[in-house]
């Protein structure tokens, strides 16, 4: 009598559905990234797009948390007084999450420039030093060269990414280093100190 076994079927990863997690960033498109012009005070001059989120003549941080108005306005006194550049995450009123890259200018009647870009809300879900192994991977740096910008261990590196990519819902290392490249790039030589730095002012 012969015996008829039937092998479970395998899918291979390419055939494999992405888990509604790997979903992440999906709903945020170029279309969530604007150009801001603020006066000394913190109001708006002029806006790209024709989003109804900030309206010219508002303050930046009409439409902020509590806690993130309190970050914008030391941000945008810091960036208009001292003249230094500023990276921070601020949450709006809808439960919006951005980042927020400004810029002194020498206008008599505008004092920085700011580009927004709304951010996934899964980010809050990263770490400080989680964020940093990305900014690190966003500019291309190896896990070693990472490893040695952090000062950490190149196993904690591996584990710090391997969380990220977890918390993330994102299914390959290469997903991550393309979600790394849009939300944690940041132009500096040192991308971890820029952005450590900023946690801590925002902290």
């Amino acid at each position: 009598m012969s015996h008829h076994h039937t092998r479970p079927k395998v899918t291979s990863p390419s055939q494999t559905r992405p888990s509604t997690l790997a979903k992440v960033a999906s709903d945020v498109t170029w279309d969530d990234t604007g150009v801001l012009l603020c006066d000394w005070h913190g109001r708006l001059v002029w806006k790209s797009g024709t989003g109804d989120r900030v309206q010219i003549g508002d303050y930046i941080w009409s439409y902020a948390t509590k806690s993130s108005k309190d970050t914008l306005r030391a941000a945008v006194a810091r960036v208009a007084t001292l003249r230094e550049n500023c990276t921070l995450e601020v949450e709006g009123a809808r439960n919006e999450h951005f980042r927020l890259r400004m810029w002194p200018l020498d206008e008599p009647a505008v004092a920085l420039c700011m580009l927004a870009m709304r951010i996934p809300s899964e980010l809050t879900l990263l770490t400080d030093r989680e964020k940093a192994c990305l900014a690190c991977l966003a500019q291309g740096l190896s896990t070693r060269d990472i490893a040695k910008e952090l000062d950490i261990g190149l196993t904690t590196v591996h584990t710090h990414l391997r969380r990220s990519r977890t918390k993330l819902g994102l299914p390959t290392a290469e997903a991550l280093i393309g979600f790394a490249a849009r939300y944690l790039f940041v132009p500096t030589q040192s991308p971890a100190g820029e952005l450590a730095k900023s946690h801590k002012r925002s902290g």
